[in-house]
């Protein structure tokens, strides 16, 4: 992603986003082959990132050929035309969606069970209501975690992306026709796109004024 201060966000505003997503999307390139993408659930601790993947997985193949992948986080909200930004501009229709990209270090582990240790965190952070035992190496779970790699990505480096709405001189006013012609239009995820247009903006008025 092209950084831009247009679209910076506070990191705790970024964390907070990251934090609250279930999946992303795991690119590893081997050396002289094509990129391989894997979308895949997470969870975040502080600079890692813990994942797990079927051991046959292409993109876990590049992964351990090159351990310098991205996973990107993102959240698409809505398309928008030019004519609710700058109606004799065409060049203003965009998409609404927020990113954060990671450029990270990987390392895996085939043990059965660091698997299975991988499996019980990830199922009790995504469902903390239920009682979850530990995944046991059993006759029924055993082979199944014998066919999984956890892999652990230390993030060196951090792209934040919210394109939330038009940048410039109109991006105040223009944020907000933008979400009520949103609520107008009334298409799939329209309402919920206004409703982070909406909530960004007010989160950079408040920037604004301390």
């Amino acid at each position: 992603m092209k950084d831009s201060e247009k679209y910076h966000i506070p990191q705790d505003v970024a964390d907070a986003f990251v934090a609250g997503q279930r999946h992303g999307m795991l690119t590893a390139a081997a050396p002289g082959g094509f990129p391989s993408v894997t979308i895949l659930p997470f969870l975040r601790d502080g600079d890692m990132i813990e994942l797990h993947c079927v051991r046959a997985d292409p993109t876990f193949a590049a992964l351990r050929a090159n351990p310098r992948v991205t996973f990107l986080v993102s959240d698409f909200l809505a398309a928008y035309p030019h004519e609710w930004v700058a109606p004799h501009d065409m060049g203003r229709a965009s998409l609404a969606y927020r990113a954060v990209n990671f450029e990270c270090e990987a390392t895996w582990d085939l043990d059965p069970a660091a698997v299975a240790a991988a499996l019980t965190r990830l199922t009790r952070a995504y469902n903390p209501a239920a009682d979850y035992p530990p995944f046991p190496d059993d006759d029924f779970y055993g082979p199944r975690l014998r066919q999984l790699a956890v892999l652990r990505l230390r993030i060196l480096r951090e792209q934040v992306k919210f394109n939330v709405g038009p940048p410039g001189a109109d991006e105040g006013p223009g944020r907000r026709n933008l979400a009520a012609e949103l609520r107008r239009r009334g298409g799939d995820g329209d309402a919920r796109a206004a409703d982070w247009i909406e909530h960004y903006d007010r989160l950079r008025e408040v920037a604004a004024t301390t």
